[in-house]
Protein backbone atom coordinates (compact mmCIF):
# COMPACT_ATOMS: atom_id res chain seq x y z
CA UNK A 1 0.00 0.00 0.00
CA UNK A 2 1.31 3.44 -0.92
CA UNK A 3 1.54 6.06 1.86
CA UNK A 4 -0.97 8.27 0.08
CA UNK A 5 -3.51 5.44 0.14
CA UNK A 6 -3.49 5.21 3.95
CA UNK A 7 -6.63 6.90 5.20
CA UNK A 8 -7.42 4.95 8.39
CA UNK A 9 -4.98 3.81 11.10
CA UNK A 10 -5.64 1.75 14.22
CA UNK A 11 -2.89 1.67 16.85
CA UNK A 12 -2.74 -0.14 20.19
CA UNK A 13 -0.38 0.01 23.13
CA UNK A 14 -0.29 -2.86 25.61
CA UNK A 15 0.79 -1.52 28.98
CA UNK A 16 1.32 -3.45 32.18
CA UNK A 17 -2.24 -2.75 33.38
CA UNK A 18 -4.12 -1.05 30.53
CA UNK A 19 -4.31 -1.64 26.79
CA UNK A 20 -5.14 1.45 24.78
CA UNK A 21 -6.46 1.68 21.22
CA UNK A 22 -6.75 4.77 19.04
CA UNK A 23 -8.36 5.46 15.69
CA UNK A 24 -6.66 7.94 13.36
CA UNK A 25 -8.25 9.13 10.11
CA UNK A 26 -7.06 11.33 7.28
CA UNK A 27 -9.30 14.37 6.94
CA UNK A 28 -8.67 17.22 4.51
CA UNK A 29 -5.07 16.20 4.02
CA UNK A 30 -4.31 15.89 7.75
CA UNK A 31 -4.30 12.92 10.11
CA UNK A 32 -6.52 13.40 13.16
CA UNK A 33 -7.06 11.39 16.31
CA UNK A 34 -10.74 10.42 16.23
CA UNK A 35 -11.27 8.41 19.40
CA UNK A 36 -9.52 6.34 22.04
CA UNK A 37 -10.57 3.10 23.73
CA UNK A 38 -9.19 1.24 26.73
CA UNK A 39 -9.38 -2.21 28.30
CA UNK A 40 -7.48 -4.12 30.99
CA UNK A 41 -4.30 -5.79 29.74
CA UNK A 42 -4.63 -9.59 29.66
CA UNK A 43 -0.99 -10.68 29.61
CA UNK A 44 -1.09 -12.35 33.03
CA UNK A 45 -3.10 -15.23 34.48
CA UNK A 46 -5.88 -16.26 34.18
CA UNK A 47 -5.98 -15.08 30.54
CA UNK A 48 -2.29 -15.09 29.51
CA UNK A 49 -3.24 -13.82 26.06
CA UNK A 50 -2.50 -10.17 25.36
CA UNK A 51 -4.66 -10.20 22.23
CA UNK A 52 -7.81 -10.41 24.34
CA UNK A 53 -7.11 -7.00 25.84
CA UNK A 54 -6.25 -5.64 22.38
CA UNK A 55 -9.53 -6.81 20.89
CA UNK A 56 -11.48 -5.45 23.86
CA UNK A 57 -9.87 -2.01 23.48
CA UNK A 58 -10.54 -1.98 19.73
CA UNK A 59 -14.12 -3.07 20.37
CA UNK A 60 -14.58 0.03 22.51
CA UNK A 61 -13.37 2.13 19.57
CA UNK A 62 -16.04 0.43 17.45
CA UNK A 63 -18.71 1.20 20.05
CA UNK A 64 -17.71 4.86 20.17
CA UNK A 65 -17.49 5.38 16.41
CA UNK A 66 -19.72 2.74 14.83
CA UNK A 67 -16.78 1.68 12.65
CA UNK A 68 -16.48 -2.12 12.42
CA UNK A 69 -12.85 -3.08 12.98
CA UNK A 70 -13.04 -6.76 13.99
CA UNK A 71 -14.60 -9.56 11.93
CA UNK A 72 -16.53 -12.59 13.16
CA UNK A 73 -13.30 -14.59 13.55
CA UNK A 74 -11.80 -12.01 15.90
CA UNK A 75 -9.39 -10.65 13.29
CA UNK A 76 -8.74 -6.98 12.60
CA UNK A 77 -10.30 -6.07 9.25
CA UNK A 78 -7.64 -4.87 6.79
CA UNK A 79 -7.69 -2.98 4.50
CA UNK A 80 -10.74 -0.73 4.69
CA UNK A 81 -13.79 -2.02 2.85
CA UNK A 82 -15.93 1.10 3.00
CA UNK A 83 -16.42 4.28 5.04
CA UNK A 84 -17.56 2.31 8.10
CA UNK A 85 -15.48 -0.86 8.05
CA UNK A 86 -11.83 -1.80 8.47
CA UNK A 87 -8.49 -0.04 8.76
CA UNK A 88 -5.74 0.47 6.22
CA UNK A 89 -2.94 -0.36 8.65
CA UNK A 90 -2.66 -1.62 12.21
CA UNK A 91 0.34 -0.95 14.45
CA UNK A 92 1.01 -1.96 18.04
CA UNK A 93 3.54 -1.41 20.81
CA UNK A 94 3.89 -3.15 24.16
CA UNK A 95 5.50 -2.55 27.52
CA UNK A 96 3.41 -5.15 29.33
CA UNK A 97 5.26 -6.89 32.12
CA UNK A 98 7.79 -4.08 32.49
CA UNK A 99 10.13 -5.08 29.65
CA UNK A 100 12.21 -8.17 28.94
CA UNK A 101 13.94 -9.36 32.10
CA UNK A 102 16.97 -11.58 31.59
CA UNK A 103 19.47 -13.49 33.65
CA UNK A 104 22.98 -13.99 32.32
CA UNK A 105 25.20 -16.98 33.06
CA UNK A 106 28.85 -17.08 32.04
CA UNK A 107 32.03 -19.00 32.79
CA UNK A 108 34.17 -16.10 34.08
CA UNK A 109 32.49 -13.08 35.69
CA UNK A 110 34.91 -10.49 34.30
CA UNK A 111 35.08 -11.98 30.80
CA UNK A 112 32.35 -14.07 29.22
CA UNK A 113 29.65 -13.18 31.74
CA UNK A 114 30.42 -9.49 31.44
CA UNK A 115 30.38 -9.66 27.63
CA UNK A 116 27.04 -11.47 27.70
CA UNK A 117 25.66 -8.87 30.10
CA UNK A 118 26.67 -6.08 27.70
CA UNK A 119 25.00 -7.94 24.82
CA UNK A 120 21.77 -8.29 26.81
CA UNK A 121 21.78 -4.63 27.84
CA UNK A 122 22.50 -3.60 24.26
CA UNK A 123 19.38 -5.47 23.15
CA UNK A 124 17.28 -3.47 25.61
CA UNK A 125 16.86 -6.17 28.24
CA UNK A 126 16.78 -5.65 32.00
CA UNK A 127 19.59 -7.79 33.45
CA UNK A 128 18.35 -9.14 36.80
CA UNK A 129 21.53 -10.93 37.84
CA UNK A 130 24.73 -12.44 36.45
CA UNK A 131 25.73 -15.95 37.47
CA UNK A 132 29.28 -17.14 36.86
CA UNK A 133 31.33 -20.19 37.71
CA UNK A 134 33.61 -18.00 39.83
CA UNK A 135 31.07 -15.68 41.48
CA UNK A 136 31.69 -17.35 44.88
CA UNK A 137 28.10 -18.53 45.30
CA UNK A 138 27.51 -22.20 45.93
CA UNK A 139 25.48 -24.12 43.33
CA UNK A 140 22.42 -24.36 45.58
CA UNK A 141 22.55 -20.57 46.10
CA UNK A 142 22.67 -19.98 42.34
CA UNK A 143 19.77 -22.37 41.82
CA UNK A 144 17.69 -20.61 44.47
CA UNK A 145 18.52 -17.23 42.91
CA UNK A 146 17.26 -18.32 39.50
CA UNK A 147 14.05 -19.73 40.98
CA UNK A 148 13.37 -16.61 43.03
CA UNK A 149 13.96 -14.05 40.25
CA UNK A 150 11.95 -15.88 37.56
CA UNK A 151 13.42 -14.14 34.49
CA UNK A 152 11.78 -14.04 31.07
CA UNK A 153 14.91 -15.46 29.42
CA UNK A 154 18.38 -16.76 30.29
CA UNK A 155 21.53 -16.13 28.25
CA UNK A 156 24.21 -18.79 28.80
CA UNK A 157 27.65 -18.03 27.43
CA UNK A 158 31.27 -19.06 27.76
CA UNK A 159 34.23 -20.86 26.36
CA UNK A 160 35.96 -20.73 23.01
CA UNK A 161 35.65 -23.24 20.21
CA UNK A 162 37.92 -26.17 20.96
CA UNK A 163 38.35 -25.24 24.61
CA UNK A 164 37.11 -26.86 27.79
CA UNK A 165 33.40 -27.59 28.12
CA UNK A 166 33.20 -28.47 31.82
CA UNK A 167 32.33 -25.02 33.18
CA UNK A 168 29.59 -24.40 30.61
CA UNK A 169 28.22 -27.87 31.34
CA UNK A 170 28.09 -27.06 35.07
CA UNK A 171 26.17 -23.84 34.40
CA UNK A 172 23.72 -25.68 32.15
CA UNK A 173 23.14 -28.25 34.90
CA UNK A 174 22.49 -25.46 37.43
CA UNK A 175 19.90 -23.90 35.10
CA UNK A 176 18.30 -27.30 34.54
CA UNK A 177 18.20 -27.99 38.28
CA UNK A 178 16.54 -24.62 38.89
CA UNK A 179 13.89 -25.50 36.30
CA UNK A 180 12.97 -21.79 35.99
CA UNK A 181 9.35 -20.89 35.34
CA UNK A 182 8.54 -17.82 33.24
CA UNK A 183 7.20 -14.78 35.04
CA UNK A 184 4.36 -14.44 32.52
CA UNK A 185 2.60 -17.35 30.85
CA UNK A 186 2.90 -20.35 33.15
CA UNK A 187 2.19 -22.76 30.32
CA UNK A 188 5.24 -21.60 28.34
CA UNK A 189 8.77 -22.93 28.56
CA UNK A 190 11.36 -20.34 29.51
CA UNK A 191 13.79 -19.78 26.62
CA UNK A 192 17.53 -20.27 27.16
CA UNK A 193 19.95 -18.84 24.59
CA UNK A 194 23.36 -20.49 24.36
CA UNK A 195 26.30 -18.52 22.94
CA UNK A 196 29.61 -20.23 23.55
CA UNK A 197 31.95 -23.09 22.70
CA UNK A 198 30.38 -24.99 19.81
CA UNK A 199 31.76 -28.24 21.22
CA UNK A 200 29.45 -27.82 24.22
CA UNK A 201 26.22 -27.45 22.23
CA UNK A 202 25.11 -31.05 22.62
CA UNK A 203 26.12 -31.07 26.28
CA UNK A 204 23.99 -27.98 26.93
CA UNK A 205 21.07 -29.41 24.94
CA UNK A 206 21.20 -32.66 26.86
CA UNK A 207 21.40 -30.89 30.21
CA UNK A 208 18.42 -28.70 29.38
CA UNK A 209 16.57 -31.56 27.67
CA UNK A 210 15.90 -29.66 24.43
Amino acid sequence: MKPEDIKVIVATDCGSTTTKAILIEEQNGEYRLIVRGEAPTTVEAPFEDVTMGVLNAISEVTELTGRKLINESGQIIRPTRNDKEGTDIYVSTSSAGGGLQMMVAGVVRTMTAESAERAALGAGAIVMDVIASNDKRLPHEQIERIRRLRPDMILLSGGIDGGTTSHVAELAEIIAAADPKPRLGHSYKLPVIYAGNKDAREIVKNALKV
